[in-house]
């Protein structure tokens, strides 16, 4: 499904900032059918991931001596990114990296942030001008769905809802995992859960992207052959069939084949 523009409080975009770029491109590139287009310095030698024309996710490379460990990470559609980060200091949250407005190569892509909430979880913030976000959703080889695992569900749900006008949906427990998805009117947009206990505990509140794949478990033989690592293995849910992979410099993201009646 093509996507002409994406509601203040929806995720809009995803993208991977990685100490090995290169395998970085050739690994994604590979599973999801990815076609790369390059830009140079002067847009810091970000990567656009293109599916059916269509852009769908970024790789950008880390500096050698960046202090974050290779990540994905998602940003939610605002109208005013300014706005949004004034309101984050009182409602408990940390600016990362102040407002910027991206542009280079006779482009400006948007205004950007990136925010932590209470209980860790980092997150961008994207203000559209000349790039939307993702022109793809619920089709093989872009993003479906994003939630975060937090050590704190309660701080981290009272945070967006704060930035965002969520209103939370409980789903029933699964396995001992606390769940909610955050509403905008009827729809879904993303969803906030407790950290799984098999989670070991230094690891940080994150935020985490599906992917929608053809069939999860060709995907996951074919990572993995590639130098991924399974961390959770296939296994059916009510949205499709999923799994976790971790790429080989240990950026965590999944994969999913929805099923028919599932629109993330």
């Amino acid at each position: 499904m093509i996507v002409e523009s994406y509601s203040a409080g929806t995720p809009s975009w995803v993208d991977l900032m990685t100490s090995d770029q290169d395998s970085a491109i050739d690994f994604y590139a590979d599973l999801f059918g990815w076609q790369i287009m390059r830009s140079g310095p002067e847009m810091g030698n970000y990567a656009m991931c293109m599916k059916n024309d269509q852009p769908v996710a970024g790789i950008g490379p880390l500096p050698d001596d960046a202090p974050i460990p290779a990540a994905w990470t998602t940003y939610i559609a605002v109208d005013d990114v300014d706005a949004t980060v004034a309101l984050v200091a009182d409602a408990g949250g940390q600016v990362i990296a102040p407002a910027m407005t991206v542009e280079g190569e006779g482009q400006k892509p948007g205004r950007m942030a990136v925010i932590a909430d209470p209980a860790g979880g980092v997150f961008g913030i994207w203000q559209a001008m000349d790039h939307k976000g993702s022109g793809l959703a619920n089709e093989p080889g872009a993003f479906t769905w994003n939630e975060l695992m937090s050590r704190d569900p309660q701080a981290s749900r009272d945070f967006l809802a704060a930035l965002f006008g969520y209103e939370w949906e409980a789903m029933p427990p699964m396995e001992g995992m606390v769940y909610h998805v955050a509403k905008l009117g009827d729809r879904g947009v993303a969803g906030v859960g407790s950290m799984p206990e098999q989670i070991p505990p230094e690891v940080p509140s994150f935020w985490q992207a599906y992917f929608a794949v053809e069939d999860t478990d060709d995907a996951v033989a074919r990572a993995v052959a590639s130098g991924a690592t399974m961390m959770a293995e296939p296994f059916d849910s009510p949205f499709g069939r999923t799994a976790v992979l971790s790429d080989s410099e240990g950026a965590s993201f999944s994969v999913i084949k929805l099923n028919p009646d599932t629109t993330g």
